[in-house]
């Protein structure tokens, strides 16, 4: 038989996690808190304590990935007492078996397209879950599967409560906004690493941005991408489909799409399928502009050699432009060149294994072109063995993507030693728990605040580290790097006017006082 209350066992929780706890029991709650301050021990807290007051309950722990999900399994399955049965859903269990273990667990971890199919599939109920955790909440908007799952849970629990937890919602006030309205916040608790109840706790990471000259071949070539480029976006003005005096961006032309769908399904002009045409061969540029001037001729050749097999309209014709040609053969003419920022990394890792044998460097690129690269030229350094770390996608014989399994051993190899150097792209920055990482490379400078935030925070957990963002001079790299670091001052704003102002009051309800 069950003891009443149940206490976690093997930590001590900090002031400020056991003050957000106890609002977390007062109503649906957002937890704002950087990376490495133990937002996980929070939900912990919360946890234990709602199954307590709800004996015959379920806590649901939901992480985007089956990695994170199983860090959350391990963390709870040691610092919870009293035999709680605890399991694991994926993919990979099968659905019957799925089913019998979510009835029989009371302390359930998942990801949740799991859920999701599972309760639509009518398997099992979420009537019974007395707390949901939606870790890296920030993904609780438009179709991802958490908005599925809240909605579900909403209606049919018999004592719902929800906590997101996140490093970075959004610099956005909509998107925040929708954040919390997927999941009926009511509270929002968020702290940065100036206040005064976390300062003791934050370890100090140095921030700094490194500068490269790109070659004059390179900007050679440029030129000759961004004429057609020019070209592509006079003639979208021409049509009034994109006004005058504003440079174009990504931004731009992603909203110009949306409107030329819209307006071709409600029965628009003929013209507009020309400027769908126009729209898409300008993306492409701009992408192949992107590709050339942060990664390097080889990722460039690879982009246009992708370009003319593609068999839409837009790529066939953009094939066949001979400013695309002309590109592809100054391209191959510089044969196997290194972009600078290679050999600028190799310098930035050889000098901390200089200085410490033991340092552990992760490395973050947007494109999977890249990280082949990238493990190439650094394990050409004595002392460096990187590896390569991306996600589930094939994209080619070439590009094999990695199971989980296959990502779960990588970072168990890095934790302990084997591989000093992770070589990452988007699938690095979320969660993953990976102790003492000395330093945070970015291979180039990405515009969003949430991935800026994200990927920061694999660094200067339990002590002092270092974020270096490589510049290509005079490129969208600049840009980008202003506008995350505008757009994370800008969250901050918003979070702070969120946590003051708050949403509708919830009811009192017991907290952790009540049980100290």
């Amino acid at each position: 038989m069950e003891e009443a209350v149940l206490e976690p066992t093997g930590i001590t929780a900090r002031e400020y996690q056991r003050k957000i706890a106890e609002t977390a029991l007062t109503g649906n709650t957002l937890v704002v808190l950087p990376t490495g301050l133990g937002k996980t021990i929070i939900a912990l807290l919360v946890a234990v304590k709602r199954l307590s007051l709800f004996p015959a309950s379920k806590v649901l722990v939901l992480a985007p990935t089956r990695p994170l999900v199983l860090q959350h399994f391990r963390f709870f399955k040691e610092h919870v007492s009293n035999g709680i049965e605890t399991v694991v859903l994926t993919g990979e269990v099968a659905p019957e078996t799925r089913a019998v273990r979510f009835e029989n667990s009371r302390l359930v971890f998942a990801t949740p397209e799991v859920i999701r199919n599972d309760v639509s599939e009518g398997r099992y109920r979420l009537n019974s879950i007395c707390l949901v955790v939606f870790d890296e909440a920030h993904r609780c908007v438009r179709d991802y599967a958490y908005t599925e799952v809240a909605g579900e849970y909403k209606r049919a629990a018999s004592n719902p409560l929800i906590m997101g937890l996140t490093a970075s919602p959004s610099a956005r006030k909509t998107r925040i906004d929708e954040i919390c309205e997927k999941l009926a916040i009511t509270n929002v608790e968020t702290r940065t690493e100036s206040d005064e109840d976390v300062t003791a706790y934050v370890k100090e990471v140095s921030l700094n941005w490194v500068q490269v000259a790109l070659p004059q071949a390179y900007r050679q070539i440029s030129r000759v991408l961004r004429d057609a480029l020019d070209e592509r976006v006079g003639k979208l003005r021409m049509m009034h489909q994109l006004p005058s005096g504003v440079p174009p961006s990504k931004r731009i032309l992603l909203e110009l799409a949306e409107k030329l769908r819209d307006r071709i399904r409600r029965g628009g002009p003929r013209m507009l399928y020309g400027a769908v045409v126009l729209q898409a061969q300008a993306m492409s540029l701009m992408h192949a502009v992107e590709v050339l001037e942060t990664q390097g001729v080889h990722n460039l050749s690879n982009s246009l050699s992708r370009m003319s097999l593609a068999e839409t309209k837009s790529a066939r014709g953009l094939s066949k432009d001979p400013r695309i040609l002309e590109a592809q053969r100054l391209s191959r003419a510089l044969g196997d060149s290194e972009h600078p920022k290679l050999k600028r990394l190799r310098d930035l890792v050889a000098e901390d294994l200089r200085t410490n044998k033991a340092a552990k460097i992760i490395v973050f690129t947007q494109f999977r072109d890249t990280v082949e690269i990238v493990v190439g030229g650094l394990n050409r350094l004595d002392g460096v063995s990187a590896v390569r770390f991306v996600g589930q996608a094939t994209r080619s014989d070439e590009d094999l993507g990695l199971s989980q399994s296959e990502q779960t051993q990588i970072l168990e190899r890095f934790r302990g030693g084997l591989y000093n150097v992770l070589v990452t792209t988007s699938i690095g920055e979320e969660g993953l728990h990976v102790p003492d990482v000395d330093h945070v490379i970015f291979y180039e400078a990405v515009p969003s605040e949430i991935r800026m935030i994200q990927r920061r925070g694999r660094t200067g957990r339990t002590r002092a580290g270092k974020m270096t963002v490589l510049i290509a001079e005079g490129t969208i790299d600049e840009a980008y790097y202003w506008t995350s670091r505008r757009k994370e001052q800008q969250m901050h704003r918003l979070l702070e006017a969120a946590k003051h102002k708050g949403a509708k009051p919830a009811k009192k309800k017991t907290t952790l006082l009540d049980y100290s």
